[in-house]
């Protein structure tokens, strides 16, 4: 499974869109240390700041306790644990806090898992390998949309 990021192919895409993540507080959760810290790179070059969660328990306790403003979450959706995947993450997510956009990740999709994930309340669902352009516009697009705001805390 190739979980890196592809480099970004048009440099000035990816420098209108890093505006737009500046300051922007961004929980990733996933299991593979390799994905987090390529999408770490990519998401603090672009000015946001990164909260991980190697678990879907963890992202649950950073998002329910409230000591972080989270503004986006990305989600990997295969996570090997007894106590969630990638759906639990948006199950919570969409129940507590609707408002919080969620961008799903994975190596293993299909149409029905991405309908299933988009039904559920996510708000982009991307295949692995991402580009970093792809993934830039998926972010922009999930930080304009109207579910993004209030409730985020």
């Amino acid at each position: 499974m190739n979980t890196e990021i592809r480099e970004m192919s048009n440099e000035a895409t990816g420098q209108q869109k890093m505006h737009k993540l500046r300051d922007k507080s961004v929980l990733i959760v996933d299991d593979d240390a390799r994905m987090l810290g390529a999408l770490d790179k990519v998401l603090t070059s672009a000015g946001a700041v990164v909260t991980w969660a190697c678990a879907p328990a963890d992202a649950v306790a950073i998002l329910t306790k409230g000591q972080k403003v989270i503004e986006l979450v990305i989600t990997d959706l295969w996570m090997p644990f007894d106590n969630g995947t990638g759906m639990t993450v948006i199950s919570v997510v969409h129940e507590m806090f609707p408002n919080l956009p969620v961008i799903v990740l994975t190596a293993f999709g299909s149409p029905e898992v991405k309908a299933e994930c988009l039904s559920q309340g996510a708000t982009a669902f991307l295949e692995k390998p991402l580009d970093t352009p792809q993934l830039l516009s998926a972010i922009e697009r999930a930080l304009v949309s109207p579910k993004c705001g209030a409730g985020t805390t």
